[in-house]
């Protein structure tokens, strides 16, 4: 379980470098997201990662990094569930209308993100 922060962080330098490579396969991910109230199933992955965060911090090298990104994660995901789901729809409808070279950026930051997450998680210390 020591591993799962750094685990998680690969997953995420992955998925951004993958989004970096190939940014129609995010496009087409969140528009199959944004359609109907599949969008909860995602925000639940959102909520439980951001909670595994918070719970294995204080095993990993710079809890405070991973403290920060678990609360933001988990609490911004329960905020954001909040709203209605044509509201929700209305913004997955927005970023799924952005060009291509804004996904090739975010995927840059995701994988920037990740490394940090891995960086930060190493466990010991």
């Amino acid at each position: 379980m020591n591993n799962l922060v750094w685990i998680l962080g690969a997953l995420i330098a992955i998925g951004g470098i993958l989004t970096l490579l190939y940014p129609t396969w995010m496009k087409n991910l969140i528009g199959w997201f944004s359609k109907g109230a599949v969008f909860y199933f995602a925000a639940a992955l959102k909520i439980l990662f951001g909670l595994a965060l918070l719970i294995f911090a204080r095993s990993c090298r710079i809890p405070w990094i991973i403290l920060t990104i678990g609360l933001l994660s988990a609490g911004g995901t329960i905020l954001f569930c909040g709203l209605s789901l044509a509201k929700i729809q209305a913004v997955m409808k927005w970023f799924h209308n952005r060009p291509l070279w804004l996904y090739r950026i975010w995927g840059a930051a995701a994988a920037v993100l990740g490394g940090l997450i891995m960086y930060a998680g190493v466990p010991g210390a």
